[in-house]
């Protein structure tokens, strides 16, 4: 029989609040409460793959003895449960039930909270203030401005940013040294790239390339991930700058990056976005930058509501060379 590595991510993950990377005031803030053995209804908000939910576990690792979080912990996914029934029955009998008599309180983690229905969160907030004293929610979302205030009002708010470099580098590195992986820098660059400040997204894709080689390089990170080196996305720019800009040469490298990397259009705006903000002023002039990211913003929209993504990209090629020549 085949043996089934487990996940990377969920072998890794930080089991208490003091493993955790990055996120280092948040962290203090929730040790704090912790170590009270007292805190309010919580809600972590922020993009996937920086902490929040791993912080939500560690608290309850550090919170209750591995007897009680069977009887104190419930973990809901709202996602799949986000209709009224699940609050008014699931939610509601769980939280009115006394915790086991070591603990001062029970803990409801409800993820993906921005996903429940108005009247769900309508219902939640009603029952988060009638068993306040015995249960307590962490509401873990994307985007906070999807919970109702009233249930914001109650809760201390945590928003959860994109790691940092530096973070994200020294979780590659613990986890490639367990793994006995070597990893370039230049690698371990590319899987932040590429993940743009996500832990989780960095270490499915090391442990991706780690299924092809122990000796992992940035062009084994580019293989598994289909990352568009950055290098490829400048040069279709570089070819509108010139002082004779080459139109048609410009237009071919968009369609072999969508080709070769299966991009969608929205997809190489965004890339297209990066390497604008990356380019030195000597390369590309302030005034053009601000003209070109303006136009890339109207291609974005315009894609999103359905127009035709190389018909747009041409356009924006095209106006990033009239604004190149007009500053000449």
């Amino acid at each position: 029989m085949v043996k089934i590595e487990r996940m990377w991510t969920e072998l890794f993950r930080p089991k208490t609040l003091d493993e955790v990377v990055g996120q280092v005031d948040i962290v203090k803030s929730l040790e704090q409460f912790v170590r009270r053995v007292d805190f309010p209804h919580m809600l972590f908000s922020g993009p996937p793959g920086v902490g929040k939910t791993t912080c939500a576990e560690a608290i309850v690792n550090d919170l209750y003895p591995a007897a009680e979080r069977g009887g104190n912990v419930k973990r809901l996914n709202a996602s799949d449960d986000r209709g009224i029934n699940v609050v008014r029955q699931d939610i509601k009998n769980f939280a009115r039930i006394l915790p086991s008599s070591s603990s001062s309180f029970k803990l409801i983690i409800l993820d993906e909270a921005d996903q429940m229905t108005n009247d769900a969160q309508h219902a939640l907030r009603q029952t988060m203030e009638r068993y306040n004293e015995i249960t307590r929610f962490i509401l873990i979302c994307n985007y906070s401005s999807k919970i109702i205030s009233p249930i914001q009002s109650r809760c201390a708010i945590f928003r959860f940013r994109g790691l940092e470099k530096k973070d994200i580098k020294f979780q590659l590195r613990h986890i490639a040294k367990k793994k006995q992986l070597i990893v370039d820098e230049e690698a371990l660059d590319a899987l932040y790239e590429s993940s743009e400040g996500d832990l989780r997204q960095a270490i499915n894709a090391l442990q991706a390339s780690a299924s092809l080689t122990s000796d992992i390089s940035v062009e084994v990170v580019y293989q598994v991930q289909g990352y568009v080196k950055p290098v490829e996305v400048r040069a279709a720019i570089l070819e509108c700058l010139k002082e004779s800009p080459n139109f048609i040469s410009a237009r071919k490298h968009i369609q072999n990056l969508m080709e070769s990397y299966g991009l969608s259009g929205q997809d190489l705006v965004k890339h297209l976005n990066r390497e604008l903000g990356r380019m030195s002023d000597d390369v590309l002039h302030e005034f053009i930058r601000y003209e070109a990211l303006s136009m890339l913003s109207e291609v974005d929209y315009r894609i999103a509501t359905g127009c035709n993504p190389l018909i747009q990209l041409d356009a924006f090629l095209a106006k990033l060379i009239l604004a190149s020549q007009k500053q000449r």
